[in-house]
């Protein structure tokens, strides 16, 4: 720890390298016409915009290099003693980006005046990361549901779209990239972090306004990013100008320009006379501010944005209970704010703070199959306050620090304390096992950097990049009371007078403050060492302390760390580390190698490639979470656990049902005496998840705004932090296999105690095929294909949470069953095209594509065929499914299986088409913007939650079998909560001055 702090303090107090993960970059060569060197030339850029400036004078080898500049268009100027002024203007920065200018000087004095708006290449000749950046223009221009940047990075390819995977996150989206659920991308806004540490995935969402433009790096990005395995989103806030400019926006719908949703039709026809549409009214308004405090030097902006939105869910239980079927509000509230002040302190300097503050409320879990006493009312709050500096030392030296500090409050508040029950067709009703909880996060970060360039002869040179960062997490806490003394009943039919299959019952009251540190270093070298060739050569380490926090208060962690020592648990998978004193990771060096050469050394033609390791923090909900609240010292948990998946039997041996006294079910009861616990526990020697991520492709300027892509990419997972379940029963007994080699069983004693151990595994491989045309002559498109195959040993799980599908108990890990498709993201075709047309008389049309095919399906027999007390095992034979010809509209019934790895289900394809058409027109000096949107068009209904549970006594293929309809059919659609909307119509009007 000495070592890592005295190199953290010798980088922040060195003159050190360019990160500039919130600014950009110009660089280049300035020659004579003979194409020699042209050293000690005066080279400025100008935003006439902010009047910011920077200058930089070119070295012995004509190189000079003009950082750390906000994103914008600038004005280039070159002076040289003997040559005419050569001015360049409109010259595009854009964040986390280096623009290439070289300028070859003419004899004389008359100034050289050349507009460079869209001819400089689209190609990045220094990089082999693969990534895109999208702009004010498209941010603005695009029919975006909900405003959100999620909603943006899916145009980009090889980007998937999905909801967070955490809904206490409400309506977020999610990008999907190298096969995870969006938990496994580094956020970041202005250069700070903007990462959830208890669920992951992005924490504050920003005001559309208020975003200047961001850059996604999807693979084999460069070491000074850390803490991600997936990608890196870079966003940047808006400046203000010279000039008060302003916005004010109102975006409003209304069921009547809605079509009903599948679940309102479905339920019409099964409960009601006619379908009937729910309410639907939505405003999104707000609006933006910025200008001079000081011209030239200080600026502010501000944008605020607020959305009441008044929706319903219908709710269908199938005839479980009609009573509480019917259509129910699900009303959001959420307000966005930004304010920046910027200031160019002098030519070398700049500083910027900015505050944002994001809250919202809303139902949470939400859906057509739990009733509304099962959802909860869910509300977060976010705050953050980040500030920028950045320095030019003389020879092309630049130092960026960046200090945050961000705080989350949430909280989950229950409807009802009546006892839950629990259908296998995804009917739910009685008190949200959800409910209550709280969590909170409180960051305070600190990053710096530093770079600087070393030029050799004929433009070829190094430039360097050093940095350092520190993020102090005082406050991760959760305090969860959830369920406490209601019954849960696990029902093994559709019939709630059936048997039951599981009880449970919690109590207690726990919270638990996991702190953490997490250090950061890196150096990176960008080696051009021909003038066609240039080598990414970088290396990073990072240090998370705090998960491996002290568990001698957990009972049970303390019989597994006995029985250890004892060498009682040898040859049980996974246990290998118990015993051994806890330890951080501290193995996380993280080499990185890329190259790009330029094919035919103008430009626009090259081939990339490279290979790194990226580390990831494993996010607390999948790993320690729950065992830091057994260790607490006021633990929550099981008082009552009971299970049998043919049916729990009272002691007259008939089958026990909802109501009957617990007593009858007592000599069945796991939870042992002591104190109640959830029953986790945690691997003393915790790893880190990481990737090793390879890329190799080829990009082609086809034309000076058009270019075309294609990359491979491979991204193999380690070291995924999850839970699985261990403690199942030795077949064909009553005794559990971890349990049995201890004093006293672990508490309570079922297959739910389990452990956090970083052993998962995953794989992706892609091939994504691209094209881009930047905005010319009143056009731009993007568009992409992705083939990929994404698969993982989690199985069931939203990308590194808890797992229940082990089928066999012996070999956990690696067997080959094991790794099957992963069910967030293996769609193996994904295409995705975004447009702007600008039409005459100020029309502009802008749609909006994404389609991906099926993704894969957890089938499960509940019958435990391997006799491990787990009702998880996949089908071993052949089922019968109930469809429907889609030519015919006969009802068919079709084989599937035996499987022969986990999720060898596949739900529906997903589509959607997003339009918006405007009108703009000036009134005075402001532009009125009238809107008009549409998104899902087609109206495509989206099926999803498909259901993968096969009950116990149906479905299997004999003469006499009967398909059960509801196996691999949709437990939710589009217009649903946590799901894309039906066709929704959307007017507005914006304002602009």
């Amino acid at each position: 720890m000495r070592i890592v702090a005295a190199i953290i303090f010798a980088l922040l107090i060195s003159a050190s390298p360019f990160a500039q993960q919130s600014a950009g970059s110009i660089a280049g060569r300035v020659v004579d016409p003979q194409g020699a060197s042209t050293q000690g030339a005066l080279v400025t850029a100008r935003n006439p915009r902010t009047g910011f400036v920077r200058s930089e004078r070119t070295d012995m080898a004509g190189i000079y290099r003009l950082t750390a500049l906000p994103p914008g268009s600038y004005d280039v100027t070159v002076d040289a003693s003997g040559f005419a002024t050569h001015v360049q203007k409109g010259v595009g920065v854009a964040v986390a980006q280096t623009q290439t200018l070289d300028v070859t000087l003419q004899i004389g004095t008359i100034a050289q005046e050349a507009s460079v708006t869209g001819s400089l290449p689209l190609t990045d000749v220094t990089s082999s990361a693969v990534g895109e950046t999208v702009d004010t223009q498209r941010v603005q221009a695009l029919p975006l549901n909900g405003r959100q940047l999620a909603n943006l990075a899916a145009t980009l390819p090889g980007v998937g779209l999905a909801f967070h995977a955490d809904p206490t996150k409400g309506t977020n989206y999610a990008p999907l990239v190298n096969g995870g659920a969006g938990r496994n991308i580094n956020y970041q806004i202005d250069g700070g972090d903007n990462n959830d540490d208890t669920v992951g995935g992005l924490l504050q969402q920003f005001p559309l306004e208020a975003v200047q433009e961001f850059r996604f790096e999807t693979q084999r990005f460069k070491a000074e990013y850390g803490r991600s395995n997936g990608g890196v989103m870079n966003v940047v806030t808006k400046s203000g100008t010279n000039r008060y400019e302003g916005t004010l926006f109102e975006l409003f719908r209304d069921k009547a320009m809605n079509a009903l949703t599948e679940t309102e039709k479905l339920a019409g026809v099964a409960g009601h006379a006619d379908p009937r549409k729910g309410d639907y009214r939505r405003h999104q308004f707000g609006g933006s501010l910025g200008g001079p405090l000081m011209m030239d030097r200080v600026h502010f902006f501000f944008a605020i944005e607020r959305t009441e939105q008044n929706t319903t869910q219908t709710v269908n239980t199938k005839g479980l209970f009609p009573e509480q079927d019917g259509i129910f509000p699900t009303p959001l509230r959420e307000n966005l704010g930004s304010v920046k002040v910027s200031a160019a302190l002098n030519p070398a300097q700049y500083l910027s703070v900015r505050y944002g503050r994001n809250s919202n409320r809303f139902p949470f879990n939400a859906s057509p199959t739990t009733t509304p006493d099962n959802w909860a009312d869910a509300t977060n709050q976010f705050n953050s306050v980040n500030a920028g500096h950045n320095w030019v030392a003389s020879g092309s030296k630049l130092n960026e620090i960046v200090f945050q500090y961000s705080d989350y409050r949430d909280h989950i508040a229950e409807r009802t304390r009546a006892d839950t029950l629990a259908f296998p067709n995804g009917v739910m009703t009685g008190s949200s096992l959800a409910a209550p909880q709280r969590t909170e996060q409180v960051k305070y970060q600190i990053r710096d950097d530093f770079s600087w360039l070393v030029s050799g002869r004929g433009g070829l040179g190094h430039t360097f990049k050093a940095g350092a960062s520190f993020i102090n997490e005082p406050r991760l806490f959760i305090e969860a009371a959830t369920g406490k003394e209601i019954i849960v009943y696990v029902m093994r039919d559709v019939n709630a007078s059936g048997p039951v299959r599981s009880v449970s019952m919690n109590d207690g009251e726990a919270s638990a403050n996991v702190q953490t540190k997490q250090y950061g270093l890196y150096v990176q070298d960008d080696w051009r060492i021909g003038p066609r060739l240039t080598l990414n050569l970088g290396i990073r380490y990072d240090l998370i302390t705090g998960l491996n926090f002290d568990q001698s208060r957990n009972p049970n962690f303390v019989k597994i760390q006995t029985a250890a020592q004892a060498g009682s648990l040898d040859g049980i998978a996974g246990l290998e580390n118990f015993g051994l004193e806890p330890r951080s990771d501290r193995n996380n060096i993280q080499p990185r190698l890329g190259g790009v050469y330029d094919m035919g050394g103008d430009g626009r033609t090259i081939v990339r490639g490279g290979w790194g390791i990226y580390t990831d923090f494993g996010y607390t909900n999948s790993n320690v979470l729950q065992a830091a609240l057994d260790a607490s010292g006021h633990p929550y948990g099981a008082i009552f656990s009971a299970t049998n998946p043919n049916g729990l039997r009272n002691p007259d041996g008939t089958f026990h049902q909802v109501g009957q006294p617990l007593s009858n079910l007592e000599s069945q009861n796991q939870a042992l005496g002591g104190p109640p616990l959830l029953g986790f526990w945690v691997d003393p020697r915790l790893q880190q998840p990481f990737q090793r991520q390879a890329n190799v492709g080829w990009s082609r300027d086809v034309t000076s705004n058009t270019v075309v892509a294609v990359d491979y990419v491979n991204a193999v997972g380690r070291d995924l932090n999850y839970k699985p379940r261990v403690n199942q029963l030795l077949a064909g007994t009553s005794t559990r296999r971890v349990s049995a080699r201890l004093a006293t069983p672990l508490s309570p004693n079922n297959s739910s105690n389990r452990p956090a151990l970083s052993r998962g595994r995953s794989q992706y491989n892609a091939v994504i095929v691209s094209g881009r045309r930047r905005f010319s002559n009143g056009f731009d498109i993007v568009a992409s294909y992705t083939l990929s195959r994404a698969l993982s040993t989690i199985g069931n799980a939203s990308d590194e949470l808890n797992t229940a599908n082990i089928q066999n108990p012996d070999d956990p890990f690696d067997n080959p069953v094991q790794m099957g498709p992963n069910v967030t993201s293996d769609a193996r075709h994904r295409v995705n095209v975004s447009a702007v047309v600008q039409l005459p008389y100020g029309v502009q049309v802008a749609p909006l594509f994404l389609y991906r095919s099926a993704l894969p399906v957890f089938l499960v027999d509940p019958r435990d065929g391997n006799r491990d007390g787990d009702p998880f095992d996949i089908p071993a034979e052949a089922f019968a499914v109930a469809g429907t010809d889609a030519a015919t509209g006969t009802s068919t019934i079709e084989n599937i299986g035996p499987c022969e790895t986990v999720n060898c289900g596949r739900g529906w394809a997903q589509s959607q088409l997003n339009l918006r058409v405007s009108k703009a027109f000036l009134v005075g000096r402001a532009r009125v913007e009238a809107i008009g949107e549409v998104f899902n068009l087609f109206n495509a209904i989206n099926p999803s939650n498909i259901v993968g549970g096969v009950s116990a006594n149906r479905n299997v293929v004999k003469p006499s079998g009967e398909p059960d309809p509801t196996l691999l059919q949709p437990a939710s659609y589009s217009g649903d909560s946590q799901r894309p909307e039906q066709r929704v119509g959307q007017i507005g009007i914006r304002f602009s001055f």
